[in-house]
C-alpha cells in the first residue's frame, strides 16, 4: 500500500499522462486500441488528437480533462480515472465526441468510419442521463494489486457527488478485460447488462466481442459520503 498517494485533479500539465491513460484503458490486456480502428488513425495521430482535443477541456463526455483524477506519489505517475455526467447539458455525450472528433478526420475515409460505426453499434449501450460516467481507469503495471484502482474510483464518485447530485454512477467496457472488470467489481459495481456480438468481424475494431454495463447505485453511493 502507497501511504503518501496523492490524488487530485487532472491540469494542463497532466496531458500525456491522461493521453498514456486513454491509449493503455483502451488496449486493455490486448494491443489495439479500438478508436484507432474505428476511426481509421495510426495510433501516434490520434495522440496528436488527443492532445489538442484534451487542451481544449470540453465539458460532459469522455476527453474531458478537468474529468479526470492523477493519482501520484513523490511526484510520479500512478494512476488515472475519467468522469462525466452524461446528458447533464441537454447534448448526449455521444453527439459531443462526434462533434469534437469530426474536423480531426479523413474525409475521405467518412464513408468507411461510417460503416464501421454501424457495425460497432451491436456493442453499444444507453448511457443513462444524469449518471455519472467513468471511463479510462487506469494504474501503472508496477503500482497494480495495491488498491490504488479502488481509491481512484471512490474517490472520483466522492468529487462528483460533492458537486453534482446524482442517484447513478455507470462504466462500461469489455468483459472478457478481466482485470478492468474484476477491479470494478471489487468497487462495488454490478453489471446491469451484457451484450455480445457473435461475427467476427467485430474483432476487426475490438479486441473482444462481450461488453457489459455496470452500475454503482445511489445506495452505494450515500455509503462512500
Amino acid at each position: 500500500m502507497i501511504e503518501d498517494l496523492n490524488i487530485r485533479q487532472a491540469t494542463a500539465n497532466d496531458i500525456d499522462f491522461v493521453i498514456e491513460a486513454i491509449i493503455e484503458s483502451e488496449k486493455g490486456t490486448s494491443n489495439m486500441v479500438s478508436s484507432c480502428n474505428i476511426f481509421n488513425l495510426p495510433e501516434i495521430r490520434f495522440k496528436e488528437i488527443l492532445k489538442d482535443v484534451l487542451n481544449q477541456d470540453i465539458e460532459n463526455y469522455d476527453y474531458y480533462l478537468s474529468g479526470f483524477l492523477i493519482a501520484e506519489s513523490n511526484g510520479e505517475y500512478i494512476g488515472a480515472s475519467g468522469s462525466w455526467i452524461e446528458n447533464v447539458d441537454g447534448t448526449p455525450s455521444g453527439l459531443i465526441k462526434a462533434t469534437v472528433l469530426f474536423p480531426y478526420l479523413d474525409k475521405t475515409k467518412m464513408k468507411e468510419i461510417n460503416k464501421n460505426s454501424q457495425i460497432i453499434k451491436n456493442l453499444t449501450f444507453a448511457r443513462k442521463n444524469g449518471s455519472l460516467q467513468l471511463e479510462h481507469g487506469y494504474v501503472r503495471e508496477k503500482y497494480r494489486r495495491q488498491g490504488i484502482f479502488t481509491r481512484l474510483v471512490k474517490e472520483n464518485i466522492r468529487r462528483n457527488f460533492d458537486k453534482n447530485s446524482f442517484s447513478l454512477s455507470q462504466v462500461i467496457l469489455f468483459k472478457q478485460n478481466y482485470k478492468s472488470y474484476n477491479a470494478n467489481l471489487k468497487v462495488g459495481y454490478s453489471v446491469a447488462e451484457e451484450k455480445r456480438v457473435d461475427d467476427p468481424i467485430i474483432l476487426k475494431y475490438f479486441p473482444y466481442d462481450t461488453k457489459v454495463l455496470m452500475e454503482f447505485s445511489e445506495d452505494k453511493i450515500f455509503l462512500l459520503n
